[in-house]
């Protein structure tokens, strides 16, 4: 069942050093890339600290062009993948939002005078909507045109209908980037599935981007970046060469019309994809389970401290979480920014290989993903101290590729914190020995991850995640 998406973003094609909202353009070329896995149910312009002046029919007409690129590719897109919508309706569901920055309540949102702004009714006839899915809102920019929409159904709504409104949405959030998101978890916070990782809503708030999640998709040479999750400079450990510019130029940029849509980075690249990147079926991600890890990062549901953002949250929210992680070269990492660039080598092939579909008319000469098959549940109950055995045999490639297998345990997204030894991890089968329970515990929750990667060019890689619940 595709998840159903609507994107807020503060896109805008002049370029601002050092900052620049063109990394929007970026994510949204690639959020189209995989509309045929998304139901995009929105794509509004709208305004952040960034670009106060946004929401205006200029910023719409940069999405309405990478649109209009998609038009012309999608004729190819629909040989190598079914289910591509129609430009017309992605035309359809764009418009603009608040054109004012959201600086306080009656400022930018809460206000009548928007009640009626597209943006606004956009979010609300798609959560309306007789669908029982929830919709996710990424926050690539400010957040006033969701507030607003918030705001006018509390406003015009009885409390049951109200909170069945706020039941529906799932927001992730690019660290905050006006201050109506604050107000949002201050006034509803125990209401709203709300990812983000707090910042003060305001330029000033970039001071603090390197105790966020999001830098992980790029910040490997940015201020935004950190090894640690606290200190700023950058990090190591991922492929910093497949974010370069020879390799968006090799791989994206190069890749006919709708190529051309995607600007090289002035500053970071792609710095609002991860609002997207967990809700692509891969396989790994769980939209509804933060906690379990994915391509957008892995969040922990608490109520984080002062200390810890510079900013106070009343309520508990989904926010950063560390993974430790094997660098390429070697080291190892803990920091929030790992969970999402532990990944990067399989989302940009894939990036990679969804650009080939945008140019190649025969499917036979493009690379498609994996099907990962098990030979058993991929939630099973298991004693403390059996022996479990693993398969994957049935996987197949679309392609007739060769499939590689990669078993391993992803200790953070469970809870148990001792080490797993997977034997012949690099096989469809594989075994591994259930552990012992703690005395003061009653079961245990193991995540066992299985990657499968094919032969093609470039190599696509698709996963099952394996949930072992461990009880006496």
């Amino acid at each position: 069942m595709k998840t159903r998406y609507i994107a807020i973003t503060d896109i805008y094609r002049k370029k601002l050093k050092p900052w620049a909202e063109i990394d929007d353009i970026q994510s949204l070329v690639r959020l189209l890339l995989y509309s045929n896995d998304i139901e995009i149910e929105g794509l509004i312009a709208s305004t952040s600290c960034f670009y106060k002046k946004g929401g205006n029919q200029k910023d719409l007409n940069v999405i309405l062009d990478v649109i209009q690129a998609y038009e012309k590719v999608k004729p190819n897109l629909d040989i190598h993948a079914s289910e591509y919508p129609e430009a017309d309706y992605l035309r359809s569901i764009s418009c603009v939002g608040i054109p004012e920055y959201g600086k306080e309540p009656g400022k930018g949102f809460a206000n009548e005078r928007y009640n009626n702004n597209p943006g606004v009714n956009r979010i609300i006839e798609a959560v309306d909507k007789e669908d029982a899915r929830p919709v996710w809102i990424g926050l690539w920019g400010g957040a006033n045109t969701l507030a607003q929409a918030i705001w006018k159904i509390r406003t015009t709504r009885d409390e049951v209908d109200f909170n069945k409104f706020l039941s529906k949405l799932r927001i992730y959030g690019i660290s905050d980037q006006d201050s109506s998101s604050g107000w949002l978890r201050e006034m509803f916070g125990n209401k709203l599935f709300y990812i983000v990782s707090p910042s003060l809503g305001s330029f000033k708030g970039t001071e603090n981007y390197v105790l966020t999640t999001w830098p992980g998709i790029s910040g490997d040479n940015s201020r935004h970046g950190s090894c640690d999750g606290k200190t700023p400079g950058g990090f190591k450990g991922a492929r910093a060469d497949m974010i370069s510019k020879e390799w968006l130029r090799k791989n994206i940029v190069s890749h006919g019309p709708y190529g051309k849509k995607y600007p090289l980075p002035v500053f970071i690249m792609e710095g609002d994809s991860p609002a997207f990147m967990g809700l692509i079926p891969n396989g790994l991600n769980e939209p509804e389970h933060p906690e379990y890890g994915g391509w957008g990062g892995r969040y922990e549901f608490y109520q984080p401290d002062k200390e810890q953002f510079c900013v106070e949250e009343k309520n508990p929210i989904w926010t950063n979480a560390n993974d430790t992680v094997h660098g390429i070269d070697g080291s190892i990492y803990t920091s929030p920014q790992a969970t999402i660039w532990r990944w990067r080598e399989e989302f940009q092939h894939d990036f990679a290989a969804r650009m080939d579909w945008t140019i190649e008319s025969n499917y036979n000469k493009a690379n498609h993903p994996p099907i990962v098959k098990l030979n058993h549940d991929s939630a099973i109950t298991v004693k403390a101290g059996e022996h479990i055995n693993l398969d994957a045999q049935a996987s197949v490639d679309p392609d007739g590729d060769t499939l590689s297998f990669h078993w391993f345990y992803y200790k953070e997204a469970g809870d148990y914190i001792g080490n797993i030894n997977i034997e012949n991890c690099n096989t469809a089968t594989a075994q591994f020995q259930a552990p012992q329970i703690p005395e003061d515990r009653r079961s245990l929750t193991l995540h066992i991850i299985l990657k499968v990667t094919d032969s093609g060019i470039p190599p696509i890689t698709r996963y099952q995640r394996v949930l072992v619940i461990v009880k006496d």
